[in-house]
């Protein structure tokens, strides 16, 4: 908890210094650009990013209306919303994703050796692996 108390603000600073944006902007702009050209379905991207639902909606709509993603009706499943980006939202995250690796590499990657980081991987996986989901997304 100490870490990410410590290494989370300075990601957070850093990103709004360099890029104008915070961590869950890019956290969110990150998981659309990976999903694609389809998007992502809404409920996919909020158990992708660390935000409530309400949390995730108000920031999409913030996000929307500068143009930086766009929702539009799932074909597969009309219930459903999906979110993608626009061609400003993949321009936005392309020039902030730069900088951003640039601070995780100076605050975290390269402070581990190759050993080290294949052991947290690993036993961050199991730990996740053997975590229940939370009770309001089973």
């Amino acid at each position: 908890m100490k870490m990410h108390a410590t290494i989370i603000p300075t990601l957070d600073g850093e990103l709004r210094d360099e890029a104008g944006m915070d961590l869950q902007t890019y956290d969110t702009l990150l998981h659309t650009y990976e999903a694609g050209d389809a998007g992502i379905r809404m409920t996919d991207l909020a158990g992708n990013v660390v935000l409530t639902k309400s949390g995730l909606t108000t920031l999409v709509d913030r996000l929307e209306k500068r143009d930086l993603l766009q929702r539009v009706s799932d074909p597969a499943d009309r219930r459903s919303t999906r979110v993608s980006l626009t061609a400003r939202g993949v321009e936005t995250f392309r020039s902030a994703a730069p900088s951003h690796l640039a601070s995780i590499d100076e605050h975290f990657a390269r402070r581990l050796t190759d050993d080290e980081a294949a052991i947290i991987v690993e036993a961050l996986e199991r730990v996740q692996e053997n975590t229940p989901l939370p009770i309001s997304e089973r």
